[in-house]
């Protein structure tokens, strides 16, 4: 089976030998005094450009990464679920697989789900997508060595390691695109409204390129990313947990408002309770600057009370709940409107510009900032590292400032970052986690080496070994596979 195959089923190979998977297959060994039946791989995922649209219907452009979730598991005909963690401070999990019809969401002093929730969430869509009588029960020994709440998506891809592996346990057959959906919906469970960008590259990602996923339908294209540039992933040391607090949800939820009203101002009618703003460009037949333009004109106002978003929508406030809002955002009160509307529009132009630029590499064309935000390609001397580069500034300074997503050390490590030249924005959902930073090759060693020596030794008092392990360059790696 082809590695570039689209749409066909989940790789499964032969078991490769190497340290982590026989260190993670003794200690399953250990547990249950058995071999495992089979491995599942995860990657986690950094994304390029494109953060906080997925959700809102519009493309985007992550690559896999090295780190990744990795599972032991063996099948056993006894209904029940053995979950394990190599990380020594997370608990033993028990649970029958019979009485697992709800999740109730466990989650610490901080208000951060434990561990085995998202294992759980994973299952729950697999068992839901098979709709059986009879399932074979599974141990799972978990060994993940992407940082947690860093926004490389770790807690994505254990739902997405945990899915697949229970589906694969009852020998079920899905391709890539169908487990991606199902993982992104198993997720939900856990009551963060993510869009599914994590789960489409986890599954649909290929070795060398990044993929340019769109969605309705689900798809992935490859995109060759410049040869002279190396793409850095930096930890702020700050970490974000999405189900944690309603900021994430709030977001989500101030997209959904926003979209609604631009619908109904610019003559749109539908009955959809809930529109996406990418839905309202397309049925508006407008251009992404056009939107941008309307979101000034009838979103003029920094911020909106429930009531008035209420009278314009001419709902009551149990409807606007009823109809917008999550468990953990029903009690909002005021709506950032436009400043959420401007990000997304702008936010979905700048993956367009950075997309038609990488298509231009493989050509005689150079590419330059043009007037009003638009790139020119032209013949002539090419500085596409520095084109590409100021999209991903202009994004972080977006998230920023109109969604109000970033962290004070994430935004240390951007000035950093451009002190040295080179440019970086924050990636994930923020609120602490990495920075994604483009640098070009021959800067790479002097940019890994300043940042682990001014942000890490410095400002954070880590050890300069340590900071290894928080600053690292990475190339897009392959996506998800089981090894049997």
């Amino acid at each position: 089976m082809s590695e570039n195959t689209r749409n066909d089923e989940v790789l499964i190979l032969s078991i490769p030998n190497n340290e982590r998977i026989n260190k993670l297959g003794e200690r399953f060994s250990l547990e249950f005094q058995c071999k495992p039946s089979f491995f599942a791989r995860v990657p986690g995922r950094v994304n390029i450009i494109g953060e906080h649209i997925d959700y809102c219907g519009y493309p985007v452009l992550p690559m896999a990464i090295e780190q990744d979730i990795l599972v032991a598991v063996g099948v056993i005909t006894e209904h029940k679920l053995y979950l394990r963690n190599a990380n020594s401070k997370y608990d033993k999990v028990d649970i029958d697989i019979k009485s697992f019809e709800t999740i109730d969401i466990k989650a610490d002093s901080n208000g951060k789900p434990f561990w085995y929730n998202y294992v759980l969430c994973g299952i729950k869509g697999a068992l839901e997508h098979l709709n059986k009588q009879q399932y074979n029960g599974i141990r799972l020994y978990v060994d993940g060595n992407i940082p947690p709440a860093s926004g490389l998506s770790s807690s994505s891809a254990l739902v997405s390691a945990a899915c697949l592996a229970f589906l694969h346990a009852q020998d079920a057959k899905l391709n890539k695109t169908e487990i991606a959906s199902l993982c992104a919906r198993s997720e939900r469970y856990i009551g963060t409204q993510g869009g599914g960008m994590d789960q489409a590259i986890a599954f649909l990602a290929e070795k060398y390129s990044a993929q340019y996923i769109t969605w309705q339908p689900l798809n992935a294209t490859p995109v060759a990313l410049p040869e002279d540039a190396s793409f850095v992933v930096a930890h702020s040391l700050a970490e974000a947990n999405k189900a944690a607090t309603n900021d994430y949800n709030r977001r989500v939820m101030e997209c959904r408002l926003a979209a609604k009203i631009l619908a109904i101002s610019i003559g749109i009618t539908t009955e959809e309770t809930i529109i996406t703003l990418s839905q309202v460009q397309k049925l508006g037949n407008k251009s992404l600057e056009e939107m941008v333009t309307l979101v000034n004109k009838y979103l003029p106002k920094d911020l909106y009370t429930k009531d008035e978003v209420c009278k314009i929508l001419m709902i009551t406030g149990e409807e606007l709940n009823d109809r917008y809002s999550t468990p953990n955002t029903k009690y909002l009160t005021e709506f950032k409107l436009k400043q959420r509307g401007l990000h997304v529009y702008e936010e979905a132009l700048r993956v367009e510009n950075f997309r038609k630029i990488c298509l231009q590499l493989n050509t005689n064309l150079s590419v330059s900032n043009g007037t009003n935000g638009h790139t020119e390609v032209k013949e002539g001397n090419d500085n596409t590292l520095e084109i590409l580069g100021s999209l991903m500034s202009a994004s972080h300074e977006s998230l920023k400032n109109l969604f109000e997503c970033s962290h004070k050390n994430l935004d240390i490590l951007v000035d950093m970052s451009r002190e040295l030249n080179v440019h970086s924005r924050l990636t994930g959902a923020g609120w602490g986690g990495c920075i994604v930073a483009l640098c070009p090759k021959d800067k790479l060693t002097d940019y890994i080496e300043k940042l682990r020596a001014e942000y890490y030794v410095k400002h954070c008092n880590i050890d300069k070994n340590e900071a290894n392990y928080y600053v690292f360059a990475t190339s897009p790696n392959y996506g998800a596979r089981i090894y049997q």
